[in-house]
């Protein structure tokens, strides 16, 4: 159990006292949270293998229910905020449910709420768990509240930004002992492991030993890197496909793990030996894009006008054809968490959003390339979370 005045005591209580607030507002008396990075973003445990349901009640007023299977109890209890911590078992045991769901159904009766109005996540509940919370609850009412958690996690916090600063520069770290070891002849997923170890140092230099004893700064995750004709499939493993003279690479390191659960949207290329004209010309292309978009992004445009500004330019220079998908999304402590930047998203952007702007070009059999980086949008503007891409394609 945290202390109540530890930056992530208030961090994670705010955060719900928000919620709350989104739940009275649409007239909810509770919401059950089981989407694994939903449960993170609530209960500030993040670690847990996500094989079994753990799940937080709530109540838009009185204490949360963290609801976690016997194994995770002991971590639970060390790394969350929330003080009513209960577990299920997966055996017999004297005062215990053998169940997720007559726990969650006991917890909520706790709270007064099985008459209530309660919000699922109508995106992510299996049709099973619902319909046997259903039997259990007969006459409480369900509605969606997928939408709610979605919302907050939108605009981040100062404690939120302050993480994915560090996880952009983990990233960055894993990006640079790439150029530094990569040759001809290297396979890809060496150049991940490379990658791997030198973000897992970065980490474990952002925590110390006493705070953090409970977090591991391992880089979890795949590593995406593709060299040749390979780096047109825009989520390529690394795999044991040797690079030759003439290749361009491409690294993406969106699905790993960066800094205690957060994850900044991030990728690079780098040309082995030489480059062609054409592939300086695309990163050229893509950079300008980028830095076009750069320079109309602020609180109050929408996202979908910064996608459509890039795609007119990439188009315009003849490679439309070759775009797979939308100018960006938000970042945070999914892979991929809203708002899309993409025409059909006019959600309008706000201070606090944090964002990946990554404009690409993908030729089938060819050549990818794509560049992307991560912001925080200020009163003003926009900061990094990443760091600025170069404006010449790299070549080693």
């Amino acid at each position: 159990m945290l202390e109540p005045a530890s930056p992530k005591f208030i961090e994670f209580s705010s955060r719900c006292d928000r919620v709350r607030q989104r739940m009275r507002a649409e007239g909810m008396d509770g919401l059950f949270v089981m989407q694994p990075m939903n449960v993170w973003y609530v209960s500030g445990f993040w670690e847990y293998v996500p094989i079994r349901i753990e799940a937080v009640l709530i109540p838009a007023q009185g204490e949360c229910v963290f609801v976690v299977s016997k194994n995770e109890y002991e971590y639970a209890v060390k790394t969350s905020w929330i003080s009513d911590i209960r577990y299920y078992t997966e055996f017999p045991e004297k005062g215990r449910h053998q169940n997720a769901h007559d726990l969650i159904a006991e917890a909520i009766r706790d709270r007064r709420l099985d008459r209530g109005v309660i919000g699922i996540e109508e995106d992510f509940m299996p049709v099973s768990d619902f319909s046997r919370l259903k039997k259990l609850l007969p006459q409480a009412s369900f509605v969606d509240g997928s939408h709610v958690i979605k919302r907050c996690r939108m605009v981040k916090s100062a404690y939120e930004v302050d993480l994915l600063k560090k996880a952009g520069k983990v990233a960055c770290a894993g990006w640079h002992a790439s150029l530094a070891v990569a040759k001809i002849g290297m396979p890809e997923y060496e150049i991940g492991e490379a990658a791997r170890e030198a973000a897992t140092r970065a980490a474990a230099g952002f925590m110390s030993e006493e705070e953090d004893k409970h977090h591991s700064p391992l880089t979890d995750g795949v590593q995406l890197v593709q060299a040749g004709e390979r780096s047109s499939i825009s989520h390529g493993r690394g795999s044991t496909n040797r690079l030759k003279q003439g290749d361009m690479v491409a690294m993406c390191f969106c699905l790993t793990n960066q800094f205690k659960g957060y994850k900044v949207g991030f990728a690079r290329n780098f040309a082995v030996g030489k480059a062609t004209q054409e592939m300086q010309d695309v990163y050229r292309l893509l950079y300008n894009s980028q830095a076009e978009a750069f320079g109309m992004l602020k609180p109050g445009v929408k996202g979908s006008e910064l996608d459509r500004l890039v795609r007119q330019r990439i188009d315009e220079a003849g490679y439309g054809q070759f775009i797979e998908h939308r100018l960006g999304r938000g970042v945070g402590v999914l892979y991929a968490e809203a708002p899309d930047l993409k025409e059909g998203d006019d959600t309008i952007i706000e201070k606090g959003f944090c964002l990946s702007i990554e404009p690409a070009v993908y030729m089938t059999g060819k050549w990818g390339i794509e560049i992307e980086d991560s912001v925080h949008v200020t009163k003003d503007g926009w900061e990094y979370l990443t760091e600025a891409a170069p404006a010449e394609l790299p070549v080693v």
